[in-house]
């Protein structure tokens, strides 16, 4: 009898399934999303071996606004999601609390905020959506791009600047510009037909998007810092058994630390081929000066031969002046 009932505990195990409808971040994401997210879930179940079934849709493919993204999971019609933070901190205010406009200034930091943060936003998410957060990333310092120089903050006065999120809407209109929240996949074309002056987002981004196309000026200043994440939906989640929950938490904090890397480099290699020719190899000085075939593009903006960039610590100090000056709480760590 024993026997009968340990063959069937393992056929049952055997033949269990759990079937997981993923949304992944867009596909004009670029490199991130092609090379990492899609081959991440593709392997998801043989790297835990657990029984998923899992379909992977790009957020663009599937017709889901990537500012509904909670409510989707809230709702059942998702079990995993790439949260993309800006897109949806109007509805849950606690991710805005992860990246308040020039409170991070590079990588390290930002692991510092993620570890002392995510618990608490962890929690919000729980309480006010039903979704569980399984790993945090970001993609960046979220710097500006523009059509013509920019020496300063304070040529922004009267500029259209595109933005990700209301976020950082109060401080562009306290310094002078004229924020424009525009989706990401709309800004080439804006920044083409002059619909705005600049424009906001990761170095590597901009780069793989085209933006660089339309503009002549990097402003190495991280405003934001791009965080995203993986949440499940909770009910799915309670519905794993204890180890199922162990091993997919492990695959997810491993893949976290994986994107934390990879933006990393990927960040660092994106400028170096906005500053350079990236035919040529790269001049290492910060603000190095380059042609392209299409084009002069100033890494720092100002004359040719300046030597050094607004972006080092003298830069952030000034940054957060001007934010307490405009009236934003600025928190430097």
């Amino acid at each position: 009898m024993a026997g009968v009932v340990a063959l069937f505990f393992v056929a049952w195990r055997h033949f269990r399934i759990i079937p997981m409808l993923v949304l992944g971040q867009p596909q004009s994401v670029g490199l991130l999303q092609r090379d990492q997210e899609a081959p991440f879930f593709r392997n998801l179940a043989d790297s835990t071996d657990l029984p998923l079934i899992i379909t992977y849709r790009t957020a663009d493919s599937f017709g889901l606004k990537d500012t509904h993204q909670l409510e989707a999971l809230r709702d059942g019609r998702m079990d995993i999601v790439s949260l993309r933070f800006m897109q949806n901190n109007a509805k849950e205010p606690a991710l805005e609390g992860l990246d308040l406009p020039g409170m991070i200034p590079d990588f390290q930091q930002a692991r510092q905020v993620v570890e002392a943060y995510g618990p608490t936003l962890d929690r919000y998410l729980q309480d006010s959506f039903g979704a569980k957060l399984l790993g945090l990333w970001s993609f960046g310092p979220q710097v500006m791009v523009c059509r013509s120089p920019l020496g300063g903050l304070k040529d922004l006065k009267g500029r259209k600047v595109r933005i990700a999120s209301p976020g950082l809407a109060q401080l562009i209109a306290a310094i002078g510009g004229i924020p424009a929240i525009l989706p990401f996949e709309d800004t080439k074309e804006a920044l083409a037909l002059g619909m705005v002056d600049c424009a906001v987002t990761s170095a590597a981004s901009a780069n793989f998007a085209g933006w660089t196309e339309h503009t002549h000026d990097y402003f190495p200043l991280a405003f934001q810092f791009g965080f995203n994440g993986y949440a499940i939906s909770l009910a799915k989640w309670k519905a794993l058994r204890p180890e199922e929950q162990d091993r997919l938490a492990q695959a997810f904090r491993a893949f976290s630390v994986k994107l934390w890397r990879y933006s990393e480099d990927l960040q660092r290699e994106s400028e170096r081929c906005i500053r350079a020719d990236p035919v040529v190899s790269c001049d290492p000085l910060p603000c190095a000066m380059s042609r392209s075939a299409a084009r002069t593009f100033s890494f720092c903006s100002g004359s040719p031969g300046r030597s050094s960039c607004p972006a080092g610590p003298p830069a952030v100090k000034r940054f957060a002046r001007a934010v307490v000056k405009h009236g934003t709480r600025l928190w430097l760590l």
